[in-house]
């Protein structure tokens, strides 16, 4: 059967990259999306760009900012979804991980390494989940830097991977056996029916980012996909009458 993930959280109806967001997820999904990137100080904080200025009343680079300075920012600020702006915090790493470490959800980690290299974050995202006590079964850290991707498989080869592409890729089931990923995760518009079948003749899953309507979601189930990671599951489910 199809998973869903929530796509940073229930991002159409809380500010995205929340604690808002992700607790209003838990009871409609089998995992949850998130980004992670470091502060100017070191610390993993949960937010989707490289700057602040699109989700928050600040600017800036994230890795210019310490903790501190990001937690004074209003991470609902420009929130236009579910009655507007809200007041919430960036999150820590630490928080979300205390958040979903009760549940049995899956955490797909997001390393946002594609501009910013992040060095050691991906070790350091490895440690947190050891600390709060979570499964290496429960994790799949995904990255478009597929660097990345091979250093997770480097430090620990039993957590699962998987590499994220926006753009058509060659044969990415290749790909994803060459770094010992054990997913793929395409724009939901990229991928074909032939990557679904050679993906799964290889041991691969194939996980789409994000359907954006009921009936994209309906073409993904066509396809074989295996889970989609979506901004409102509960929605989506309730249109197509899953339970």
């Amino acid at each position: 059967m199809m998973k869903w993930f929530a796509h940073r959280g229930a991002s159409d109806r809380f500010p995205e990259n929340t604690l808002e967001a992700i607790e209003a997820a838990i009871p409609y999904v089998d995992g949850i999306e998130f980004d992670v990137h470091f502060s100017r100080d070191g610390v993993g904080v949960i937010i989707h760009d490289e700057t602040v200025n699109r989700t928050t009343d600040g600017t800036g680079r994230v890795v210019d900012l310490t903790l501190a300075e990001l937690k004074r920012l209003n991470a609902g600020a420009r929130f236009k979804g579910n009655g507007g702006p809200i007041q919430t915090m960036i999150p820590t790493l630490d928080e979300v991980l205390g958040l979903l470490a009760p549940t049995d959800l899956l955490l797909n980690i997001e390393l946002k390494t594609d501009t910013i290299r992040y060095p050691g974050i991906e070790a350091y995202t490895l440690e947190r989940c050891r600390a709060h006590g979570i499964a290496g079964e429960r994790l799949i850290l995904s990255s478009f830097n597929h660097y990345s991707v091979a250093t997770v498989r480097d430090l620990d080869p039993s957590i699962e991977t998987a590499i994220l592409y926006p753009y058509p890729l060659y044969h990415p089931e290749q790909q994803a056996i060459l770094l010992g990923a054990k997913a793929i995760h395409p724009d939901y518009r990229r991928v074909t029916r032939e990557d679904v079948i050679l993906a799964h003749q290889a041991g691969i899953e194939v996980r789409v980012y994000t359907p954006k309507s009921a009936a994209d979601v309906g073409r993904m189930i066509e396809l074989g996909i295996d889970a989609v990671i979506v901004n409102d599951p509960q929605a989506f489910q309730k249109s197509l009458s899953i339970e």
